[in-house]
């Protein structure tokens, strides 16, 4: 079996607190309002899981399988034990979050030549997703 792959975001900046950061980023519904609408009916949101359709007739769930508050939120798939996301965060001053995107995965080597710079791509817009989540998004949550 070949070396997992591991591909690490750039280092994003959100201006909120850890805390807040990470209760919005915990409960996967606050996302879906997120989703293009045009994507919604490919996703199913639960507060700890989502369901995605990636082609037509196969979805993949991910759902947090380890949490840290404030730090950490570690997703995984339900069908893939080789592939989690790490999330992580860090707080470096009041209302300056940096944001940290892993992705692990397990696959063939093949494939990793072929997907390594989409999923690069991915982190990266994943981090800068997380870190364009404004502070007045919290208040509709009570999450100040």
């Amino acid at each position: 079996m070949s070396k997992p792959l591991q591909i690490v975001s750039k280092i994003t900046k959100n201006n909120c607190m850890d805390s807040q950061l990470y209760s919005f980023i915990s409960d996967f519904r606050n996302f879906e309002a997120m989703v293009p609408s045009e994507h919604r009916n490919k996703a199913n949101f639960s507060q700890h899981s989502v369901t995605i359709e990636v082609m037509q007739g196969m979805n993949i769930t991910l759902q947090i399988i380890e949490e840290e508050p404030y730090k950490l939120i570690k997703l995984g798939s339900e069908q893939n034990k080789e592939f989690c996301i790490w999330i992580q965060l860090k707080q470096v001053a009041p209302y300056d979050t940096r944001i940290r995107i892993t992705l692990h995965a397990d696959i063939p080597l093949m494939a990793k030549m072929f997907a390594k710079n989409k999923l690069q791509v991915f982190v990266d817009g994943f981090a800068e997703a997380l870190a364009q989540i404004p502070v007045y998004a919290f208040q509709g949550n009570n999450l100040n």
